[in-house]
């Protein structure tokens, strides 16, 4: 993300009703097309005990006597006593378990009609079921994001393909820099982290996105497909996160009233009819402020001392003015708008609000004109919004926010309640600035190393670590050329386990930057290549798979395990075993059933690391 390029479309907002996800006990169910798809696979065999919608497997209490079952395998008090097959007049009566006049059920205390036992086990006919959970071969390998596919039939959310984005500059260590839409894995982020419970990751969202017919652009930005005002976008993407263990969104907004707002509220009411339950969220959102709006025409609130006008072209004392009413406006639309909903992150009461900032114009320090004496004026106004604001909504007591500026400065910052680390790339040079990635050494400026090291000194404020998988802006219209390499995964996994060595009792927040910056190939919607694709063969009654690579950069580090699917069809699979991350490995087939056999090789990566497998592999014995 960039700061002052996207162009808002001012446009009136409708909070639209979504139904692609449905919640239920505060875990939300994804839309189809988001099937997760990093673990062994649930099984889909109708007849499994763990399905209670099995009309061989009643779950009425007043049925479990049927005279058809008498042997069933969790009863073993019943099915060996001949006199007492079924007990059909008694059984129902819970409150005659121990009746003298059963003289012969003295020892029946969990007579199998007891109400506590609404399972029925795998009937008798079907003894080795519960131990071969199947799946398709097309859940394994087809799209499982939010980003549009490459081909095929697009779903809803998107009206055109996403092909990948590519730099074809000599040199390029990671030319593909954004891949087409894949399988991805979905293991859970926190698990690589130390304490990981404990750490709240939101992943950062550009909204401007649009479609465009006329130019490869659209507002300024390259197109990914979809729009990001669509509701349906926002379902996608929402149930994708949550698939991929994030716990929210850090949402780029440019203003009261903009196609960015717009996304916002969408997501607001996605969250509050998705994944609330009783006020209590398991996703929510927060709003990073991108200061390059102040160039732009907002909604105005209305409320004196406030404005949505732009500031550009305004200098001195008048931009000053110009930027302190402008804020005062946005700060009161979002306490009214988005700051009540449970949905909005808040720390102790507080909602937090994230500053991409843009100081520039006047002096950062010093007397009026600066900003030292903007933030100055929007503390003041943020220490009562009830009173400020006046009119509702936006005159509501949502608490007073917590304003967290950007990288080690925004710990010392006027108005700062923490800092969170941002991206920042060397330069163009491909030579050296390619391989410089951000993450270290301490007392280099602006690496995530001397962010985290500083941070330690601020453990009263919001402390944000930043993940990453690399930086590509050969496409965008601005900052064109400038470049981090991926690493083949490497970059992501170590920008995000970095915060381990300075929080031993883990992280407070961590930021992802970005869900899907594809302007300046920073996104992890689509998935990240880590440079393995995998074979397998048979050797005798041995099945032999190796891990392949091109580019020195593929690293197991980013792989998490290995799985070994059988397959009478080639399109129905049942996992036989899974494996530690290797580059090669063995599985015996000896003890495979008698007859032909259709094998696949699965490597599954770490979180948001495009999974791979196999082409077929036939054994017969």
């Amino acid at each position: 993300m960039s700061r002052g390029v996207s162009q808002p479309i001012l446009i009136a907002f409708t909070i639209v009703s979504l139904a692609l996800s449905a919640c239920s006990g505060g875990s939300v169910v994804p839309v189809s097309s988001l099937a997760s798809t990093s673990n062994p696979p649930a099984t889909t065999q109708p007849s499994q005990p763990s399905q209670p919608s099995d009309p061989s497997q009643p779950t009425d209490p007043s049925q479990p006597t049927d005279p058809s079952q008498p042997t069933q395998p969790s009863q073993p008090s019943q099915p060996t006593d001949p006199s007492q097959p079924t007990q059909p007049s008694q059984p129902t009566d819970p409150s005659q378990p121990t009746d003298p006049s059963q003289p012969t059920q003295p020892t029946q205390p969990s007579q199998p009609t007891q109400p506590t036992q609404p399972t029925q086990p795998a009937q008798p006919s079907q003894p080795t079921q519960p131990s071969t959970p199947t799946v398709t071969l097309a859940s394994l390998t087809a799209n499982n994001t939010a980003a549009c596919p490459a081909s095929g039939t697009l779903p809803v959310w998107c009206e055109n393909a996403f092909t990948g984005q590519s730099d074809t500059r000599a040199g390029v260590m990671t030319p593909q820099f954004d891949p087409p839409a894949g399988n991805v894995s979905t293991e859970d982020i926190h698990s690589y982290l130390t304490n990981g419970s404990q750490t709240k990751i939101f992943a950062n969202f550009m909204l401007g996105y649009c479609i465009s017919t006329t130019s490869v652009y659209c507002s300024n930005n390259v197109q990914t497909g979809y729009k990001s005002d669509d509701p349906n976008t926002v379902a996608a993407q929402a149930a994708d996160l949550i698939q991929r263990h994030f716990d929210g969104a850090a949402l780029s907004w440019d203003g009261a009233g903009t196609s960015a707002d717009s996304a916002s509220l969408l997501f607001q009411s996605w969250i509050d009819q998705n994944a609330c339950s009783n006020s209590s969220c398991s996703l929510t959102y927060l709003i990073m402020y991108n200061f390059a709006s102040m160039t732009y025409n907002v909604k105005s609130t209305g409320i004196p001392g406030t404005s949505g006008a732009s500031c550009s072209g305004l200098t001195g004392a008048s931009y000053e003015n110009c930027v302190v009413a402008h804020v005062r406006n946005d700060m009161c639309y979002m306490n009214g708008m988005h700051w009540g909903s449970p949905a909005y992150q808040k720390v102790n009461g507080r909602p937090v609000v994230q500053i991409f900032p843009d100081e520039s114009v006047i002096p950062a320090t010093g007397p009026a004109p600066s900003w030292t004496d903007v933030w100055v004026h929007i503390e003041d106004w943020n220490s009562d919004l009830p009173d400020n604001c006046g009119v509702a909504p936006y005159n509501a007591n949502n608490g007073v926010p917590l304003i967290v500026f950007e990288n080690t400065g925004g710990f010392t910052h006027q108005d700062s309640s923490g800092s969170f680390y941002w991206i920042e790339p060397a330069g163009t040079n491909l030579t050296t600035d390619q391989f410089t990635y951000n993450i270290g050494p301490q007392g280099v400026a602006e690496t995530l190393d001397s962010f985290l090291a500083a941070s330690l000194s601020y453990s009263n404020e919001l402390v944000w670590s930043n993940a990453f998988k690399g930086f590509n802006s050969i496409q965008a219209n601005w900052g064109t050329g400038r470049i981090m390499d991926q690493q083949c995964g490497q970059t992501w996994m170590n920008s995000l386990t970095e915060s381990n060595s300075y929080y031993s009792g883990g992280v407070p927040w961590l930021h992802i930057a970005t869900w899907n910056d594809y302007n300046e190939g920073t996104e992890i919607e689509s998935g990240i290549d880590n440079c393995y694709t995998i074979s397998a063969a048979t050797s005798g009654s041995s099945l032999q798979w190796q891990l392949n690579t091109s580019n020195p950069n593929a690293s197991l580090s980013t792989v998490s395990h290995l799985e070994i699917y059988d397959s009478p069809d080639g399109q129905n699979l049942t996992l036989l075993a899974t494996q530690p991350a290797a580059a090669s490995g063995s599985y015996d087939l000896s003890k495979l059933s008698p007859g032909t056999h259709i094998l696949y090789v699965r490597m599954v990566g770490k979180n948001s690391i495009l999974n791979r497998i196999s082409s077929a592999v036939t054994f017969s014995n």
